[in-house]
């Protein structure tokens, strides 16, 4: 296999000039020798977006750090690419438009071309395989708040490591931080395993779409949308994982999907960009007068329109995991008022041995007429926090069986503890408990 350093190419570290072109002379060089490790030495070196391609491994040293360009344009080189120029069918000059002023099909373009604007970032991998990015101790990849007006929101910069259509995929080791969109956007891709990574700040941690045989575990999230993120995916598990977010623990939707032996903690220490004022947007910065690191949601169901859903979503487990300082459990809204949820319903979902401690508001199980949904809720340790002793457990709608079992509901002071739309039918309930059994509803 072949070694290279990235020194040999004339990549000098801890100068304020842009190394793009070196390491991408770098890769390249490797590349063409069939492939082999591509080195970065501890320093500092400032890129735009540089490619990885088959056979690469980019191996981040102790103490190297990887700081994206603040120029947005300085992602773009992509689109000169010589040795492997993007497919006709990949590009397109739609630029990003909120769900509310695009149509369906401007989405799935802006969301599905490796070529949009949408897709760039600091680390590209397009239709490659047998592709790493690790690092060692002290090794860091930071986006430093990129700020385009062109972007996601007219304010998100690149995402940190963006993947499209590719296979054998490892990430393992680095810390990725403070990426101007997504620390991790992988799409239409397989055979992925994210091992030992940290993220922190910045927008989503790790956001699959369209992706099979993904494993992510023993990673470290705390960031200031969703911690982990997407929907199309099958075989899909994250195990041992410790998480933190601004937004949604998991958005997920997917076949197969397992989430086991995860912690999570709220407030996030890292606030949701959206809410910073523009002066502050401009400027990157990390802080805001008016911070939001509240966390909503620990799981919510995940689908939209913006690509066709490969197969019936179904089998999503989510088991032996800590909760606290999180606002609800669970939302599952196909009403339609729900944005990011418009689609297809999963066959299926079960919440086992949980404890979650400190619910602030009511989790949502509602379908629609497509699939009879069926939730399994077993072996449930459930405490509402002070001020929210009123709060229902659960609201539902248009759903299937729904089994509550083994459930323990604390600090529960209302009069309702279930409302269910469809007027309690196909619903199982055994070994309840209540600090107010007796005098609550099921309705």
């Amino acid at each position: 296999m072949k070694r290279v350093n990235i020194s040999d190419f004339g990549a000098v570290p801890d100068t304020d000039d842009i190394q793009t072109k070196k390491f991408q002379d770098a890769i390249d060089y490797c590349f063409e020798s069939g492939g082999g490790e591509v080195i970065v030495p501890e320093g500092r070196y400032i890129i735009g977006d540089i490619r990885l391609r088959s056979n690469i491994t980019l191996h981040l040293m102790e103490n190297a750090h990887l700081l994206g360009s603040i120029n947005p344009e300085d992602y773009l080189n992509i689109f000169n690419d010589k040795f492997e120029p993007l497919p006709a069918d990949e590009m397109t000059d739609i630029l990003w438009k909120s769900p509310y002023e695009r149509t369906e099909q401007e989405g799935k373009e802006l969301l599905g071309c490796a070529g949009s604007r949408w897709h760039y970032g600091i680390i590209r991998i397009l239709f490659a395989e047998n592709v790493s990015v690790i690092g060692e101790k002290g090794s860091v990849i930071d986006g430093r708040n990129c700020y385009d007006e062109k972007g996601e929101q007219r304010y998100r910069g690149p995402h940190g490591i963006n993947v499209h259509k590719s296979e054998s995929l490892h990430f393992s080791g680095y810390t990725i931080q403070h990426t101007g969109n997504w620390a991790h956007c992988i799409f239409s891709s397989k055979n992925i395993s994210v091992e030992n990574v940290t993220v922190l700040g910045g927008h989503d941690g790790i956001h699959f779409r369209g992706c099979d045989d993904v494993t992510v575990k023993k990673c470290v999230i705390k960031v200031g949308d969703d911690g982990i993120a997407g929907f199309d995916n099958t075989d899909f598990s994250v195990t041992d994982c410790y998480l933190s977010s601004a937004r949604n623990v998991f958005r997920i939707g997917g076949t197969n999907v397992l989430v086991d032996r995860c912690i999570s903690e709220g407030p996030c220490e890292y606030p949701f960009r959206y809410f910073f004022t523009e002066e502050e947007k401009k400027k990157r910065a990390y802080k805001s007068v008016s911070e939001h690191k509240n966390t909503p949601v620990f799981f919510k169901y995940f689908v939209d329109t913006t690509r066709n859903i490969r197969h019936q979503p179904g089998n999503i487990v989510v088991r032996n995991c800590k909760v606290s300082g999180v606002e609800t459990m669970f939302n599952l809204n196909l009403s339609g008022s729900e944005i990011w949820q418009k689609g297809i319903p999963p066959k299926d979902i079960t919440f086992e041995n949980i404890d979650f401690i400190g619910a602030s508001n009511t989790s949502i199980l509602y379908g629609n007429d497509a699939v009879p949904l069926e939730l399994c809720m077993k072996n449930i340790n459930y405490s509402l926090g002070k001020g929210f002793e009123k709060i229902p457990f659960l609201h539902m709608g248009k759903h299937g069986k729904v089994v509550v079992d083994n459930v323990k509901i604390n600090n529960f002071d209302g009069d309702v503890l279930i409302r269910d739309l469809d007027g309690s039918k196909n619903v199982e309930i055994s070994n309840l408990q209540c600090d107010n059994f007796g005098s609550f509803k099921i309705i």
